[in-house]
């Protein structure tokens, strides 16, 4: 991976090589256009972009697929944009959450107001999905009916996540590069201001009351919540020497068990006031 960083900067023609190519796999195009970006500013990450978005304009104009997952594509590019030039301009990974957030919520609605038939269409075909698969649950489940502010809401959730790990790995192929250690540091300090944990939980538990519609959005919402408790443990991990399985099996129960989603969210508010990161580096420091 370092390797691809490394010729990603020797150029804007190897790194519009590889945001073009790198359509064909996750992360790679978003990701060289975030590099770019916190490197060298916005002028040539905007150019990296419109390499980025060349395949998905190409296939578009060239196949029958509808324009919403093309404007999805884009939608991804610009909000990896943007956040990489707010990671640019003032090195705060709390205020780059939140912006993405916003974004990713601005976006989900203006491509609901841009292609309203699409995405109807993409409702319609997710409800019928959920149905085949509650049909095998057992008698007298209930059935969910997805609506289209439920699907709206999972597009902007997923364009954040795109976003968020494209962000993530520039950001780590250019601590690779130019400050070894750099990215770790920075990401275990990552805790949210008072302000911006009461405001993520307001709005989760808001759209959470709202019934099954609104999960989705839920989920985007409490996105800085859930990297900030992502964050803190990760920073027990390396305070405490535990070895890196307890990473991997932490991953593990975090993808099987949904409370543990809720609990680190829950931590990451509590640790807005409390500083558990004060509390573990002074204990880690007196064993020592």
């Amino acid at each position: 991976m370092r390797a691809l960083a490394e010729f990603i900067m020797r150029g804007r023609a190897q790194a519009s090589v590889v945001a073009l190519i790198g359509s064909w796999f996750p992360l790679t195009s978003p990701a060289t256009v975030a590099l770019v970006s916190l490197r060298r500013g916005s002028s040539d990450g905007l150019l990296i972009l419109l390499w980025a978005a060349l395949p998905a304009l190409i296939t578009f104009a060239i196949s029958d697929m509808g324009p919403l997952m093309t404007m999805v594509t884009v939608a991804g590019l610009l909000l990896t944009y943007v956040a990489a030039l707010l990671l640019r301009v003032q090195p705060s990974w709390p205020k780059a959450l939140m912006g993405l957030v916003g974004m990713a919520s601005l976006c989900g609605f203006l491509l609901a107001w841009a292609e309203p038939d699409p995405v109807a269409t993409m409702t319609e075909a997710l409800g019928e999905m959920l149905q085949q698969m509650q049909s095998q649950a057992p008698a007298g489940a209930a059935v969910f009916e997805p609506s289209a502010t439920f699907v709206v809401g999972l597009m902007s959730y997923v364009i954040a996540l795109n976003a968020l790990f494209s962000l993530c790995l520039a950001r780590w192929w250019q601590a690779a590069l130019y400050n070894p250690g750099g990215f770790q540091a920075e990401f275990h300090q990552l805790r949210l201001s008072p302000v911006q944990a009461l405001v993520c939980l307001a709005a989760m538990v808001y759209c959470w009351q709202q019934g099954n519609d609104y999960h989705a959005w839920s989920s985007l919402f409490g996105l800085p919540l859930l990297v900030a408790g992502i964050s803190l443990v990760h920073y027990t991990v390396k305070a405490r020497k535990f070895g890196g399985q307890w990473l991997v099996l932490f991953y593990l129960a975090l993808l099987l068990f949904n409370p543990l989603t809720l609990g680190l969210m829950v931590v990451a508010t509590l640790d807005t006031w409390i500083n558990f990161r004060s509390r573990i580096g002074s204990k880690s420091s007196k064993e020592g």
